[in-house]
């Protein structure tokens, strides 16, 4: 039986390696251009809000939204790439640029953020002196207010609480959040890596929260590790 299981185990703990190795995402193209690479920029972040934006809310609004969550983002997943970069084992080797120099650099360059989610990699990446830049969209699909979800929430628990039970689940997340990232290639825009990852908030899982979680997620895959 031990003899007959050790194949199987094997299977199970290649099959574990290969999910939780960075190299799973990297591109075809990763192996001939990634040493090249010497530094690389976080992008502002592009984003897409959609589903059921609040009344309340005006062009202006949703545009200033979208600008603040795209410099978070970028901040996050900044920090949480440096947190990880070093010279040990498993540490991400690649020079970063700061996030403020980018910003800086793209600002003098007259390029607001929202200008940089849908410019060339390449003509990026020559105005900020980069080898390579992260470039990640993230759409949010809203679906209930905080209000919405935590009163859903509330009355589930009561008919747990008093013997009772809805006939269809209710759904009480406020939106779903989707994730893609990719390290691009600064010569010739090539992906060289690539993720994506999806996450849910409600009214008591704030939209920050998710942020910081997918930046850390994106971290952990990230490539160019020792």
């Amino acid at each position: 039986m031990k003899t007959k299981l050790l194949p199987f185990l094997a299977l199970v703990a290649t099959v574990f390696w290969m999910g939780c190795s960075p190299t799973y995402y990297e591109t075809a193209a990763y192996d001939d251009l990634a040493d090249e690479h010497q530094t690389i920029a976080v992008l502002p972040s592009q984003m897409v809000t959609t589903g059921r934006i609040p009344a309340e809310w005006t062009e202006e609004d949703l545009l200033r939204i979208e600008e603040n969550e795209s410099h978070a983002f970028q901040i996050a997943v900044f920090d949480e790439i440096a947190q990880r970069s070093g010279n040990r084992g498993g540490e991400i080797l690649i020079h970063l640029q700061h996030y403020t120099e980018t910003n800086a650099k793209l600002t003098e360059a007259g390029i607001t953020a929202r200008d940089s989610w849908t410019m060339a990699p390449a003509d990026l990446a020559a105005l900020l002196g980069v080898d390579a830049v992260v470039r990640t969209s993230m759409r949010k699909d809203m679906w209930l207010t905080d209000l919405e979800s935590f009163g859903i929430n509330m009355a589930q628990t009561a008919m747990i609480l008093f013997g009772g039970s809805s006939p269809f689940p209710v759904p009480t997340k406020t939106s779903d959040v989707f994730l893609s990232a990719s390290v691009l290639d600064g010569d010739s825009g090539i992906t060289v890596w690539n993720t994506d990852r999806r996450a849910a908030t409600d009214w008591n899982t704030r939209h920050s929260e998710i942020v910081r979680r997918l930046a850390r997620v994106l971290a952990r895959r990230f490539p160019y590790r020792v």
